[in-house]
């Protein structure tokens, strides 16, 4: 039995390695590339619906940017609170900033994609740089990427930013919740061509123009459940070319503010964000392995007596304790205390997980923003075409 516990032990050590692995290979790789004399002219839409916590960070950070000839459109999607009258003061002072209004979102259209979609009708850049309202951009956010992009010729370029935990929950769930989502679609392989793998991060999606109007746009995907990953469909199935890069450098992102905030956004993602059924079940179950049944052993063989079981168990334990400590402070850049609550973190996730499916598999009504979200998780899109070779421009 003792032999049972050392293997199952080091396939977790195999699974955190893995994840290392996978997160130091997609690290730095947006690197500085040189602007052309005229580059292309860059319109970003945000859109916002009751955003006054974070929009004045948001602005204050497009407004420092270092690449001149841009454009930014917000668009207030039909919000109650303060936000139309801060982005009207800050429209006021500068002459780059457009603010429209959505103009009520029509009955088969989710309002995330309509805010999107309205943007677009309303920009006039030849790149189109898709924001939410809860980033901030550092000031060379904008010229870093797009020369990125213009020099690796790169269609439709995303990222992963700096994603911020400040209080007690975000550093209990978020550390455990999101590093696994590296191996649901791993980096390299969404930045290879010959791989069928696509992803998105709804958070920054910088596009050329005439790719997102081949794709359909926001339009195409205006039911979706998760509109920044079927909007990458579309543009992968329009052989175009999708990059992801690490952006914890140029921009950071505070997702949630509270546990409430954190369950409910996770809800929508349940199942399509991990890519399609299989995968979320796989994620779950690996969760359960690795964060949550180790715990339970250690207290089953304390409690009968079983030292082998007990040490074995704890060692792990302990060493996964220094690896979310380690996630904290390099991935977060947080302090590396809140890891030994792991576990807590590994049942939050498990209960957010099972909720989300529970909801999906039952058609039962999952809310954002105070509106029912529309659509189902799809078979992805690698699933489809399968090993089949789909060559991109």
């Amino acid at each position: 039995m003792t032999w049972l516990w050392i293997g199952y032990v080091l396939l977790i050590t195999v699974f955190f390695a893995w994840i290392a692995l996978v997160g130091l290979r997609f690290k730095g790789n947006l690197t500085q590339e040189t602007l052309p004399a005229n580059p292309p002219s860059v319109s970003t839409i945000v859109p916002a619906r009751n955003e006054e916590r974070n929009i004045v960070r948001c602005v204050e950070g497009l407004l420092q940017q270092d690449y001149a000839p841009l454009e930014m459109v917000f668009v207030d999607d039909d919000s109650r609170d303060a936000t139309p009258n801060i982005l009207a003061h800050f429209a006021k002072g500068d002459s780059r900033i457009r603010v429209i209004g959505t103009g009520g979102k029509p009955g088969d259209w989710n309002g995330k994609q309509w805010a999107c979609h309205s943007g677009y009708e309303a920009a006039t850049g030849d790149w189109l740089c898709f924001m939410d309202a809860d980033t901030y951009a550092e000031p060379d956010l904008i010229s870093r990427t797009v020369a990125f992009a213009l020099a690796n010729n790169i269609d439709f370029l995303t990222m992963q930013p700096w994603y911020e935990i400040r209080e007690l929950w975000e550093r209990i769930v978020l550390p455990v919740g999101l590093p696994p989502l590296l191996l649901a679609s791993p980096p390299h392989r969404v930045n290879n061509p010959d791989d069928p793998m696509v992803m998105a991060n709804g958070q920054f999606i910088l596009v050329r123009r005439e790719v997102y109007e081949n794709a359909g746009g926001h339009a195409g995907v205006r039911s979706k459940m998760m509109d920044d990953f079927s909007l990458a469909e579309k543009v992968y199935e329009s052989r175009h070319r999708i990059y992801i890069v690490d952006g914890t450098d140029v921009m950071r992102v505070r997702l949630y503010a509270n546990l409430r905030e954190i369950w409910n956004g996770w809800l929508k993602a349940a199942v399509e964000i991990s890519g399609g059924w299989a995968k979320t079940l796989g994620i779950f179950a690996i969760n359960l392995l690795t964060n949550i049944v180790p715990f339970v052993v250690l207290i089953v063989a304390l409690l009968t007596g079983n030292q082998d079981a007990a040490v074995i168990m704890g060692l792990s334990i302990l060493g996964v304790m220094i690896y979310y400590g380690a996630i904290r402070m390099l991935a977060f850049r947080a302090p590396p205390w809140s890891a030994v609550t792991y576990p807590l973190g590994g049942l939050i996730v498990t209960g957010m997980m099972l909720d989300g499916m529970f909801r999906l598999a039952t058609g039962r009504e999952i809310k954002w923003k105070d509106r029912p979200v529309m659509g189902t998780p799809e078979v992805p899109v690698e699933r489809i075409i399968g090993n089949r070779e789909l060559p991109r421009a």
